[in-house]
């Protein structure tokens, strides 16, 4: 294992490498392109082949293991709020003496564990504003030489926001492993605020699901979320892909009936989406299930400015036909105008979701027609 770095993997083990989902086509493109060689179909399963028959140079090697690394690494924000009551108690001050998560993580069986022990601790000196990072270890020995062992970082926060009496919980997590334990604190932190009176035992959390929305007010809820970004913190330029189906539900209109036995799923790539007749045309809206959009901007915060990519979207609807499927908002690609050392890609992105914490709840409570617990 200490030498597998030195390595380069080559035949089968190549393949399963190259299949990996955390594996764009772009990229095997861009090494074949640079080879002079050109495919007419570009699809994914046509460049494996033909790297597989001719292998890959350490270069190769090391492109593809920073796209993985970029986006194994990229943090996805999950956003859930319950009310508290009137109350002079702080957050701080309710975290019981030695509380442990381990033993909500490190679980007989399972193919991780959790590093440390992490604890909460205030954010920017804020007693109502606390953070709890944690970090992971996967053991895979069923994959490929690259991922029998992995680590990767998460993060759950709680904030209680004055007036408004809501404790916003932000769930940022990597992999579906810290998707997993960052719920699983979540959940337990809310009982130990329940346990303190600071939230009332009956209330329920409230989270962004996709079935909170009509087909049409979902439609309105991903434009706005993407599109109204227009502080010169994050400025919205251009729509870049659509992810929709037809509602198998509903009689097609003439403009759609092509899609009604032949289309089960449809992605959309490519400029100025948003002024599609699907997205203008009000009245198609109501026979499409979008979950997904991509959208670019310019950014300028404090320490840098720069471009980015955001995805807003319901992964788990069309995999898992999951109706209750949660909206997940992850910060795709991150271009810096200026490279500057001491300015991580995690920290930008992880300033660009916050900066989008308010704007999805307000949206949220202006256009749900249900607000699932």
């Amino acid at each position: 294992m200490s030498n597998k770095k030195h390595l380069l993997p080559y035949g089968d083990t190549l393949r399963d490498f190259l299949n990996s989902a955390n594996i764009s086509k772009s990229v095997l493109r861009g090494i074949t392109r640079r080879r002079g060689v050109f495919f007419a179909d570009e699809e994914k399963f046509e460049y494996i082949p033909y790297l597989v028959k001719t292998g890959i140079t350490p270069s190769e090697l090391n492109e593809v293991l920073e796209e993985i690394k970029e986006r194994e690494e990229s943090p996805k924000r999950l956003t859930q709020v319950v009310k508290c009551v009137q109350s002079n108690k702080s957050l701080v001050s309710v975290i019981p003496a030695g509380y442990n998560v381990s033993d909500l993580v490190n679980k007989p069986f399972s193919n991780y564990r959790l590093l440390g022990t992490p604890s909460f601790k205030k954010v920017d000196g804020d007693p109502n504003y606390i953070e709890l990072d944690f970090t992971i270890e996967r053991h895979n020995y069923t994959q490929s030489w690259d991922k029998n062992t992995t680590q990767f970082s998460g993060k759950v926060k709680f904030k209680k926001k004055g007036g408004s009496l809501d404790i916003n919980i932000s769930l940022s997590h990597t992999s579906p492993e810290t998707k997993e334990v960052a719920k699983a604190i979540a959940a337990d932190f809310t009982n130990v605020l329940k346990s303190s009176g600071l939230v009332e035992r009956k209330e329920k959390v409230r989270k962004i699901r996709f079935n909170d929305f009509s087909n049409e007010k979902r439609i309105e809820y991903l434009r706005k979320l993407s599109q109204q970004q227009t502080k010169a913190s994050l400025y919205f330029k251009d729509t870049k892909d659509i992810g929709f189906c037809p509602d198998g539900k509903e009689s097609f209109p003439s403009e759609l009936e092509w899609m009604q036995e032949k289309v089960s799923n449809l992605i959309m790539q490519g400029k100025d989406l948003h002024s599609t007749f699907f997205i203008k045309n009000k009245k198609l809206h109501k026979f499409i299930e979008m979950y997904k959009v991509d959208a670019s901007y310019t950014f300028d915060l404090d320490e840098c400015s720069g471009t980015c990519k955001i995805s807003y979207g319901f992964p788990d609807f069309l995999p898992k036909d999951d109706k209750s499927a949660e909206l997940i908002i992850n910060v795709s690609s991150v271009r810096i105008n200026e490279k500057r050392s001491e300015i991580s890609q995690t920290k930008i992105r992880e300033a660009i979701l916050t900066h989008l914490e308010d704007s999805k709840l307000e949206l949220h409570n202006q256009l749900a027609d249900v607000c699932s617990s």
